[in-house]
């Protein structure tokens, strides 16, 4: 029994650590995805200055995508539905990415 056990710990730590490898690659699809979310938040006229983000930071939950914009720096960030699956959503914020 015990040997299950271990086994199964080990099966569900590397389907985490993958998960969240996985979620730590920035991807196009990602990328594109935060495009459209960028000018959401301005309160005033928005141009995207540029086709890429200036900055992209990733981690095991999230994609954050900076771009230069007309009203200033917006950081967009995506994160999945569930912590390491489903869909992905993005909200804009004012500001760059934090350092």
């Amino acid at each position: 029994m015990k040997g299950w056990v271990g086994w199964a710990l080990l099966a569900i730590s590397l389907m985490v650590a993958i998960a969240g490898w996985r979620n730590a690659q920035p991807e196009p699809e990602t990328e594109t995805l935060s495009r459209q979310w960028v000018c959401e938040s301005a309160t005033g006229p928005c141009a995207i200055q540029g086709t890429r983000p200036g900055a992209v930071a990733t981690d095991f939950t999230s994609r954050r995508y900076q771009w230069a914009t007309s009203g200033g720096p917006i950081t967009v960030t995506c994160r999945r539905e569930y912590v390491f699956a489903g869909a992905w959503h993005c909200t804009p914020s004012p500001g760059e990415i934090a350092k």
